[in-house]
């Protein structure tokens, strides 16, 4: 047991950073089709035909006036389950502050594979939303680029395909709009049909946020929002989904069960190596100065840069500068500078141009961004530079957004994005826009790459920085209203996440670096320093919040991912034989020096065969037992690496390896001897 905050808590709880885990979601069978159902949200998982995915998942969504999403709470009704077909039947309830909806959904799966998910509530009091119904995702790896079809509300047709690159938000301009059915080609011969009925629906894409998906949802944002619903009014949707099959093509898909042994392998190509982005951290955010031993175990972390954000609206914002400078003097990195510019261009404190070209801190770049701007123009493009002054001509100035990829793809698609004349490109990435849970945390390190892979369309030649990355939103980019978060003394605001101390995290943020840097970012600025959302507990620690569990002085998991890039300058992102169970990354320093982090990214034990040659191994995991011992002497972790037993290498005609035994959300790293 470990003793957190004054409450002892198990120390399984730095797995997920949650006491106890969700119920596993109930495996299902539809005829050829297998899926997932989570009885305790009623979201239907992971409709697959064999190993190709169908859909990403349906569910039901509850939003609030400023797009919050209203946690479902399920009452099962009934079960029946018999071989391939099913039938869940059940009552859910959405409850917060004003919100108070209830509805009867219906889940049934048919032996040829039909699947039929129903709802019909009923608001109990008169509330403001934005969205009720239901929402169905498409999985971006079988769907990008594949053949579509769209049947209109008044009948149309319209045939035509999926994006492959990100289709920017713009409001009532969809290609996939006004449907009440939707189709795409699972296989050659082989489609996949939606019908929708009793709303209107379309489609957008939400790799703009960094969901990996599609998603087909109603009610259309060119519709005004948000809207009363009065108390008494009554909801009643249907999603059906079909298998239509042309020609002599077999339905069977068969039901492969999850491999045990997932495999892990690198590029051979040399061209699969790029140079390993500037990684950085945010200042904390809670403004508690450094303690020694928090600047001593951040400057052993590879810092290319710290990020401070200027709000020059805000009156504190000289003091707070003298403090990010002394803290950035302390840590022996660069400032990269977000510069907030007051609505009124022309509103510019005469102090910050001194103060942007004084000589005591290095700056790395400086983010220009404007309040009231959804993205950077030109004009405050021209305003930052001019600001710089002397340094203009050396200190890098960058085009880009604060809120999410989807202003910024929007922003450029409507002309109003200065990406000519910048230096270079920025936005943040948040897992939490549309979803909560782990699963679909994980699901997002698909969708990361593809922003880099758009942007660098859009405009070619500019490098992109990925500034920040937090596991929740730092604000609500979308809200249609003042937010007020009333919090008690012991709750959690609400840009905090229980899980910034576990090794979930850690395993995510590999992920990320996986798949950023095998897109080819040029630096990534990773939460913060210290604190709630940083890399390590403050020195004295916080009393205990409810859901957050963390040691006082003590470093939290994802520490160790940054600081096992210390001393490496290339990355490769490697091949996986599955999707969604492990992350990892390969490093490569001078000499040849090799060393390969691997992480698991669920709650089942797993075994993973590292394909990394024929030499001699060193490895030490970071789980939550050993975590304990380590998080107040981090560097112990990379001291005690132990060689790998004989046994555990294999051998299959010229490959080579070692086979990898990983617990429920375990971190290793493996270097060459």
């Amino acid at each position: 047991m470990n003793k957190g905050g004054n409450r002892e808590v198990d120390s399984r709880v730095y797995r997920t950073g949650a006491v106890g885990e969700p119920p596993a979601p109930l495996p299902l069978r539809a005829g050829p089709l297998r899926l997932w159902l989570e009885t305790h949200t009623g979201f239907l998982r992971r409709v697959c035909l064999g190993k190709r995915e169908v859909l990403r998942g349906i569910y039901v969504a509850v939003r609030d006036e400023n797009w919050g999403t209203i946690a479902p709470r399920v009452q099962e009704i009934r079960r029946e389950v018999q071989g391939d077909c099913f039938c869940f039947e059940f009552q859910c309830e959405h409850r917060e502050r004003e919100i108070d909806f209830r509805w009867h959904g219906m889940v049934t799966g048919q032996a040829d594979g039909t699947i039929i998910y129903e709802m019909d509530g009923e608001a109990r009091r008169s509330f403001r939303k934005n969205r009720i119904g239901f929402c169905v995702l498409h999985p971006i790896r079988e769907c990008a680029g594949a053949r579509a079809r769209q049947v209109r509300t008044n009948g149309e047709v319209v045939v035509g395909r999926f994006p492959r690159r990100i289709e920017p938000q713009i409001f009532g301009q969809s290609p996939f709009r006004d449907m009440r059915g939707l189709a795409h080609e699972v296989r050659p011969g082989l489609w996949a049909e939606l019908r929708f009925e009793g709303e209107v629906f379309e489609m957008e894409d939400q790799r703009n946020w960094t969901d990996a998906s599609f998603k087909t949802y109603c009610t259309p944002l060119a519709l005004p929002f948000p809207v009363w619903v009065k108390a008494g009014t009554r909801l009643r949707q249907r999603v059906v989904l079909s298998l239509r099959a042309r020609g002599l093509v077999r339905l069977a898909g068969g039901v492969s069960a999850r491999a045990k042994t997932v495999q892990v392998s690198w590029p051979a190509e040399e061209k699969a190596w790029r140079p390993l982005p500037k990684v950085g951290l945010g200042l904390a955010t809670h403004e508690e100065p450094l303690g020694e031993q928090e600047v001593e175990w951040l400057r052993d972390l590879p810092l290319g840069h710290v990020r401070y954000d200027v709000k020059i609206s805000e009156e504190s914002w000289p003091a707070r500068w003298r403090r990010a400078v002394r803290q950035a003097q302390g840590l022996g990195a660069p400032v990269e500078v977000a510069l907030h510019l007051s609505a009124d261009i022309n509103e510019i404190p005469a102090a910050l141009a001194r103060k942007l070209n004084d000589s005591d801190f290095r700056l790395a770049r400086v983010l220009a961004l404007r309040e009231g701007e959804a993205a950077t123009s030109k004009a405050t493009l021209e305003a930052v530079r001019e600001l710089l002054g002397r340094r203009a001509a050396s200190v890098p100035v960058g085009a880009g957004t604060d809120a999410h990829f989807c202003e910024l793809n929007r922003e450029q698609a409507l002309g109003k994005v200065a990406w000519r004349e910048a230096d270079f490109l920025f936005w943040p990435i948040t897992p939490q826009v549309h979803a909560f849970d782990d699963w679909s945390l994980v699901e997002t390190l698909e969708a990361q790459g593809d922003t880099l892979v758009t942007a660098g369309a859009f405009a070619p030649g500019r490098p992109n920085y990925i500034t920040p990355v937090t596991l929740k939103p730092r604000f609500n980019a979308v809200a249609t209203t003042v937010e007020k978060h009333a919090l008690g003394s012991d709750e959690l605001p609400p840009n905090v996440d229980p899980r910034q101390s576990s090794l979930l995290a850690a395993g995510w943020t590999l992920g990320a670096l996986a798949s950023l840097s095998g897109a080819g970012v040029s630096g990534i600025t990773f939460y913060e320093t210290t604190g709630w959302r940083g890399v390590m507990e403050t020195a004295s620690g916080k009393p205990q919040a409810r859901g957050f569990y963390s040691i006082a002085g003590g470093v939290f998991p994802v520490y160790f991912v940054l600081a096992a890039l210390q001393g490496f300058e290339w990355v490769s992102a490697p091949v996986l034989s599955s999707t969604g169970e492990v992350s990892a990354v390969g490093l490569r320093g001078r000499g040849g020096r090799q060393r390969f982090l691997v992480a698991n990214l669920q709650g089942q034990p797993r075994e993973v065969e590292l394909k990394v040659g024929g030499k001699r191994w060193r490895v030490n995991k970071l789980n939550e037992k050993s975590y304990l011992g380590y998080c107040r002497c981090p560097e112990a972790f990379f001291e005690e690496m132990r060689l790998v037993e004989e046994e555990n290498n294999w051998r299959r005609g010229e490959e080579t390896g070692i086979l990898l035994g990983l617990g429920p959300y375990e971190v290793a790293v493996v270097d060459e001897v």
